[in-house]
């Protein structure tokens, strides 16, 4: 079942640019069939420019609201990243980086309470850590090697690194001699996929209850912290490996020690106020490597994507929320401009842009898509979990709008929570109440604040 939530606002502008997210999300729903999807269904394409789901889109995708607006198909695209091999089920798809499934099946289950799938989801998450356990990680480190979150290019690592090919897989291949014995083995340690690992898991705790996931959450924490935190720079380092790593500012990583709660309050406070903007909004990295001086900007460092954007609006939004509203304002700018979300922006003029890369021994300019799914999940994120102020709990959803001159008049209706049908209208002043919605809760209901 497909719901199309409506969004009214006195703010035209955010009222459209809604509307062209929730076309792009719908325009990417295509059949199907791969993994433990069992025959040709609707799933999420990672945009219009693949023909298959993408394991980290799908998570973030249904993290970021599609588990509301596209319920059976959020779940039908989960299932199709899950492999079974020799009878065990783990998640498929990149290996540094998939244990960010375990995020969008929580939040599936958050948002549609579909007990059968989160038992299934439970079996998966526990195998895929003991998988990724034995081929990938460091015990003296206590951290996973592998990629970053949204790297799978080659521009997003140092020159050691560099194999004049474009894929990040491709060290292997090229630099055979860094290779550790087990697993792909590529020795570095990356933020924001460490910090995905100790999200899941806190998850897989959640789940199981075995306190194992518990301790092992904290261990992680605790390794993030000693390895990563830079307290001359202000923030967490990027890389860490045994060549000095790199102290660049990796938007999305900031952003998840922020939102999993890695960052004590103090560190988040020093995060905020070191963190570069570029006139478009956070960049992915804060700067990019030096083989690309002369060549422009680099496809994985200084660009903008909207994905991240909204990532770090969401986590700087309780702390700052006029650092909120300039990402939300200069997507809302791109996207009005073009009628389409973008896989990436340039720092600097805000356009469609791809970024510089190395293909075949060369650098050349890479290819932005159009309508990118997480791109448009990304402003769904920032209306629903930050405008709205929804949170969402075991028990049920609290809202609590923003604060903000961004509207003064908001409604949000039509939208499916479990078994009820939810109409929310809000009129901005000075002190908002939060509203609570029991997750056990039928039929229409009407909130006013």
């Amino acid at each position: 079942m497909y719901t199309l939530p409506t969004l009214i606002t006195d703010n035209d502008k955010i009222n459209l640019v809604f509307r062209i997210a929730l076309g792009d999300i719908y325009s990417n729903i295509s059949t199907f069939q791969d993994g433990l999807l069992q025959e040709a269904s609707p799933v999420l394409l990672a945009g219009i420019g693949y023909n298959t789901p993408w394991t980290r889109d799908a998570a973030i995708n249904v993290w970021n609201g599609c588990g509301l607006i596209a319920s059976q198909v959020s779940k039908n695209t989960l299932l199709s990243t899950v492999v079974e091999e020799n009878g065990v089920k783990r998640i498929g798809g990149e290996y540094w980086d998939a244990i960010i499934w375990a995020i969008g099946a929580e939040w599936y289950y958050k948002y549609a309470g579909d007990k059968e799938f989160i038992s299934l989801a439970a079996q998966v998450i526990e195998n895929s850590l003991a998988y990724f356990e034995n081929t990938e990680f460091d015990e003296q480190l206590n951290l996973f090697r592998g990629a970053a979150c949204y790297g799978d290019g080659i521009s997003a690592y140092p020159d050691r690194y560099a194999t004049g090919q474009a894929g990040f897989i491709r060290i292997a291949e090229y630099h055979s001699e860094m290779l550790v014995g087990k697993g792909v083995g590529i020795p570095m340690y990356v933020l924001s996929t460490n910090c995905l690992y100790y999200e899941g898991y806190v998850i897989a705790y959640h789940l199981t209850k075995k306190e194992d996931y518990l301790k092992k959450a904290e261990k992680m924490k605790e390794s993030i912290n000693t390895h990563f935190w830079n307290e001359q720079k202000g923030h967490y380092d990027y890389i860490v490996d045994q060549w000095g790593g790199s102290d660049y500012s990796e938007g999305m990583g900031q952003s998840f020690a922020i939102l999993f709660g890695i960052a004590n309050e103090e560190q988040t406070q020093s995060i905020i106020k070191n963190q570069a903007i570029s006139p478009n909004g956070i960049p992915c990295l804060d700067k990019k490597f030096p083989r690309y001086e002369g060549y422009g900007t680099s496809r994985h460092a200084e660009t903008v994507w909207p994905q991240i954007q909204a990532f770090w609006a969401d986590a700087v939004a309780k702390y700052d929320v006029s650092k909120f509203e300039y990402e939300f304002l200069a997507l809302t700018k791109n996207v009005m401009r073009d009628g389409y979300f973008s896989e990436i922006y340039h720092p600097e003029t805000g356009n469609r842009y791809g970024g510089i890369q190395e293909w075949k021994g060369d650098f050349v300019e890479w290819k932005a898509e159009i309508r990118q799914t997480w791109s448009a999940t990304g402003y769904l994120r920032m209306v629903l979990f930050d405008l709205f102020g929804m949170r969402f709990e075991e028990e049920g959803l609290y809202i609590k709008p923003m604060r903000t001159s961004l509207a003064k008049t908001m409604q949000l209706r039509g939208l499916v929570y479990r078994n009820a049908i939810i109409d929310i209208s809000v009129v901005q002043k000075e002190d908002m109440k939060e509203v609570f919605i029991p997750a056990d809760s039928e039929g229409e209901i009407k909130v006013v604040i």
